[in-house]
């Protein structure tokens, strides 16, 4: 049996890869825009550098389309990609914090897809290795 995440958004860390990742994709469309700008420029030559400007976005729409519909669908993934991660350490975090209060624990469970299987599997084996050398966990 599996408990559903009722949150897509379950840890700061979310919070941090996100910003994180939307601050690379600004300075990407920045420099992306100056390289286009720059090209024209030496392309060209300084002819009117205001029309030239224009003239890339102009002449680049399709780019900016696609950029303007993937950009949001990268996001999503990349939240819920952190889910599948974020949300196993947030249930070892309180596992441990139970564990910390004295109260009783059960096994860890985790979802179908969730990454730290692998340490689930050894922190339940830990804690049915303490419960047989009389620790109560």
């Amino acid at each position: 049996m599996t408990e559903e995440r009722k949150k897509v958004w379950v840890d700061p860390f979310q919070t941090k890869l996100s910003l994180r990742i939307g601050g690379y994709l600004v300075v990407f469309f920045i420099v992306f825009c100056n390289f286009l700008f720059a090209w024209k420029m030496w392309d060209e030559g300084p002819t009117d550098p205001a029309q030239q400007f224009v003239d890339i976005f102009r002449s680049n729409l399709p780019v900016f389309i696609c950029l303007l519909v993937l950009v949001p669908v990268m996001a999503w993934d990349t939240i819920r990609f952190s889910h599948r991660l974020v949300g196993p350490l947030v249930r070892f975090r309180q596992t441990i914090q139970a564990i910390a209060d004295g109260e009783a624990v059960q096994p860890i469970k985790l979802r179908d897809g969730d990454y730290l299987i692998e340490m689930r599997d050894e922190f339940n084996l830990m804690l049915a290795e303490l419960q047989k050398q009389g620790v109560n966990v």
